[in-house]
């Protein structure tokens, strides 16, 4: 009896990170991309404010938070009752994730430099 082997489908990679409460997904779409993504999730669970993942997402996914007492007494009023809110989280790719970031540095160091020609007409 013939047995088919079966190909396994590893791309995209999905890598899913969090920062406060608030999930977002970094999709790989080959191996060369896998080490950027990791170190985008890594990034982005901390300095997530740097860069508008919403803006860059391809797609969304669903998911839910529960809110612990704390929260919950702060977003609601109840105390004791526990939260469950449906959320959407945004799908971005490395590549997008990457010219991003180039594009925000390469402004960031015009806007930096020196006009040249302002100075000597000053002087």
């Amino acid at each position: 009896m013939k047995i088919k082997k079966r190909i396994r489908k590893l791309f995209p990679l999905d890598f899913y990170g969090e920062d406060r409460g608030w999930r977002f997904v970094i999709r790989a779409y080959n191996t060369a991309e896998v080490f950027d993504a990791l170190m985008w999730r890594s990034f982005l669970s901390v300095r997530r404010q740097e860069l508008n993942l919403l803006h860059l997402a391809i797609e969304t996914f669903p998911y839910q938070s529960d809110y612990s007492e704390g929260r919950v007494a702060e977003i609601s009023g109840s105390h004791g009752a526990l939260m469950r809110v449906k959320m959407l989280g945004p799908v971005v790719e490395v590549s997008a994730l990457n010219k991003a970031y180039h594009d925000k540095v390469t402004s960031e160091a015009l806007l930096s430099t020196p006009n040249i020609s302002l100075r000597t007409a000053i002087n």
